[in-house]
């Protein structure tokens, strides 16, 4: 099977749909009448914790500006495509100029979450959806000067200044709590508000000292990345950082014609040395997709996440070795419900640049040739298998293994307190043919107490909602003493092995050891775990294995079938007949209820000391049949 393809087929491919799908949104959009934001909705989640209802107008008015804004762009830099509607670049203006105006008449550009409406000027709080908000005004403002009226222009420039400028600049350092954080908030608002800069800021000495600012903030944002490159919150905000990080810092570079440099220059602490952690942290992206495009879903993540296109086309101009992940997983314009623009607009624009960077036109401005996919198309998401690798991550204590059969593991140890934080210290998932099997949850709805004191009540942030053992009924605690120790792994005679001493992620002084190891088949795709487990004391003490499925689970024995399809992934339980089902509950990102499945038995155990062994394989459901079993 040919294992490369043509970059730049899979590019002019991307970037004509994307061109389309625009266009024809636009078209829809233009006869609509934005919804109305209201007082009503923005209070529910003072009242009842429901963030849901006034988002969902919020985005839908996000949506206006984002589709319009780029139909705009699209028609100045002539990349509409053919098929375009005569007269359509000024209704499109005409809409975008009323679009604005409306987004500049909201009350407040943060969301309620973020908002304390007890401060007095709580309608100017510098969130992440204000400063985005600020971002997307002031590059439209600064693409569409002459095409959009002066008014609006005017309006944009005020609103972008008292919103955003004053309260941030005229603040003490930090601002908030995220102008120093180590996460996604601080690359996201920090790039955003530096963007707006650029864009807006005509005193070139204003503009140098704000851009000051921002930068010394952005390399806290770079600090919270792991050694090895790992974002422990996830891809998905890995992705959400980084598009605003790198969107701006391509701005900067662009700038300052390379004199300001953010992804290789020497600058907040990093230097180019040949072994920077930048280059680690434009890897991981591709690290977390298993083989047949499903993606790791550890912390609040999504196990169906993509990858904006734009943002790897400027990784890809700056570092080398970027790979592109198979373009089945793109994103594309209606991916992100929240419609943020810094991604939209490099997904527009930055395909063509690449490729002219390819063909010569310009040069890489590190000196690269144009990067080819390591992975093959899929065609419609169908199943095929892949070559096997293994991604070891030391300093996040991740692993991901991709067998020549197609199944895939992945599996962390990490400690309880990471960003985006759940208790799943020693968690595993097992997947293939498109399936988690045995998965992670991801993200749980997001609701008033989510992120506070009633985090750890919902499934899919406790151990419960893992696959992790429950010890004498106790789940594992939150809290950075709480983790792994003796993390090791490493690929070995056609094997990934990983060990892992899970024993610190539970109330301290009741378990001395809880040796997990897991042993894939990098041919095969078996996956092989044994849990060791030495209590402190020796009476009384019981311990349950609990794996986690979303798959209604069927017991034959000493086996247990998740069936999915023409697939079926065998559990096989050494010597285990008590094998129990107990089914949950669990409320998703979109808040959509579904069922979760948890497979328990219990670990016997002699003087305190007990051990426990399974096995899983995925294979077909006829061959399981052929062998004698009967589903």
């Amino acid at each position: 099977m040919d294992l490369e393809i043509n970059l730049e087929t899979e590019l002019l491919r991307f970037r004509n749909n994307f061109r389309r799908d625009i266009r024809e949104a636009a078209e829809k959009l233009l006869p609509d009448t934005m919804p109305d934001i209201t007082e009503e909705l923005f209070g529910l989640y003072e009242k009842n914790g429901n963030r849901t209802l006034y988002e969902r107008v919020y985005f839908a008015r996000r949506r206006f500006l984002a589709v319009l804004g780029l139909a705009a762009i699209a028609q100045k830099e002539d990349c509409t495509g053919s098929g375009h509607r005569k007269g359509a670049e000024k209704d499109v203006l005409e809409k975008l100029a009323q679009v604005t105006e409306g987004i500049c008449g909201e009350e407040c550009w943060a969301l309620p979450p973020h908002v304390d409406r007890r401060e007095q000027d709580w309608q100017v709080t510098v969130d992440l959806f204000a400063a985005e908000t600020a971002q997307t005004l002031a590059e439209l403002a600064y693409r569409l000067e002459g095409r959009l009226p002066a008014r609006t222009i005017d309006s944009i420039r005020q609103n972008v200044e008292r919103r955003v400028f004053f309260p941030f600049f005229s603040s003490e350092v930090p601002y908030r709590n995220w102008e120093h954080g180590m996460h996604n908030w601080n690359g996201v608002c920090a790039g955003a508000i530096g963007s707006a800069c650029i864009h807006l800021m005509e005193d070139k000495d204003r503009l140098k000292e704000s851009l000051t600012r921002i930068c010394g903030g952005l390399q806290y944002y770079l600090k919270g990345f792991e050694e090895d490159g790992a974002c422990t919150e996830g891809l998905g905000y890995y992705t959400y950082g980084m598009t605003y990080f790198v969107h701006f810092a391509q701005e900067l570079y662009d700038a300052t014609e390379g004199e300001c440099d953010l992804f290789n220059g020497e600058w907040g602490g990093f230097s180019k040395d040949g072994n920077d952690k930048r280059q680690r942290i434009a890897d991981f992206m591709g690290k977390c997709f298993f083989g047949d495009g499903r993606t790791l879903s550890f912390a609040d993540g999504n196990s169906r996440g993509r990858f904006r296109a734009g943002l790897s086309c400027v990784l890809a101009m700056h570092y080398p070795g970027f790979s592109f992940p198979d373009f089945s997983g793109a994103a594309g314009l209606d991916t992100d419900g929240c419609y943020r623009f810094a991604g939209l607009k490099m997904d527009l624009l930055m395909p063509d640049r690449l490729m002219a960077y390819s063909k010569g036109q310009k040069t890489f401005p590190h000196g690269s040739s144009i990067p080819v996919s390591q992975s093959s198309p899929r065609g419609n998401g169908s199943y095929r298998p892949v070559g096997r690798s293994v991604d070891i991550l030391p300093s996040a204590q991740w692993v991901v293994a991709r067998s020549e059969a197609g199944a895939c593991m992945a599996c962390k140890g990490g400690h309880n307190m990471e960003f985006h934080n759940h208790n799943d210290v020693g968690h595993f998932i097992y997947e293939g043919a498109g399936e988690l099997f045995f998965t992670d949850l991801g993200a749980g709805e997001y609701r008033k107490g989510y992120f506070g004191e009633g985090r750890y009540k919902v499934l899919c942030n406790r151990s419960l909602g893992h696959s992790v053992p429950i010890i004498n009924g106790q789940e594992q605690s939150a809290g950075r003493e709480y983790g792994c120790s003796d993390f090791s792994a490493e690929e070995q005679e056609g094997k990934a092995v990983v060990r892992m001493d899970i024993a610190g992620a539970y109330v301290k002084g009741m378990v001395r050891h809880l040796l997990r190891r897991l042993e894939f088949d990098l041919d095969t795709g078996m996956l092989k775990v044994c849990d060791k487990i030495q209590m402190h004391g020796d009476k009384g003490e019981r311990v349950e294995e609990n794996l986690v499925t979303q798959i209604r689970p069927m017991v034959e024995g000493e086996k247990v079938l998740l069936p999915s399809g023409e697939w079926v992934c065998v559990l096989a339980l050494s010597g285990r007949e008590n094998v129990h089902i107990i089914e949950y509950e669990h409320s998703n990102h979109k808040g959509v209820r579904e069922k979760v499945y948890a497979v328990r038995w219990e670990v016997e155990l002699k003087e305190g000391a007990g051990s426990s062994e399974y096995t899983m394989m995925l294979m077909k459901m006829q061959d399981y049949k052929e062998d004698g079993s009967d589903v």
